[in-house]
């Protein structure tokens, strides 16, 4: 068993360390590959995202799925056809290579967890 306190892990700037098309966008890698020893799988990574109001996340896709539960504040989930609303309490699943981003859509900040399975040898699960 591994317990850490997500506030206790250092976040970054999403523009900063993935050239991100980006804008007040913070990321804590919680669990990624590296996390604990071998005897853990590894079949998937933990994030944890603050979007500060009028910050954005551009639209992207990658080859894993993703799985976020917002946990404060309202947002805009962006797909390729669509611009949904979601607050605190909802869940939302984007498959491989599907089309996502996200805006703050309110005064506060908006924050999520985010889950992504991790592909092949994991390197996509490898935090900062």
């Amino acid at each position: 068993m591994i317990i850490r306190n997500y506030k206790e892990i250092p976040d970054n700037d999403v523009r900063e360390a993935y050239g991100s098309d980006a804008r007040d966008v913070r990321i804590r890698w919680i669990s990624d590959k590296r996390t604990g020893n071998d005897s853990y799988l590894h079949n998937f990574a933990l994030r944890y995202f603050t979007i500060k109001p009028e910050g954005y996340l551009a639209p992207h896709s990658h080859p894993w799925e993703q799985e976020i539960i917002v946990t404060h504040g309202q947002g805009i989930v962006t797909t390729k056809d669509t611009e949904t609303e979601v607050k605190n309490g909802d869940a939302v699943y984007f498959a491989g290579n599907e089309l996502h981003g996200f805006k703050n859509a309110g005064k506060e900040t908006f924050e999520f967890y985010c889950v992504i399975g991790c592909l092949g040898k994991g390197e996509n699960c490898i935090g900062l």
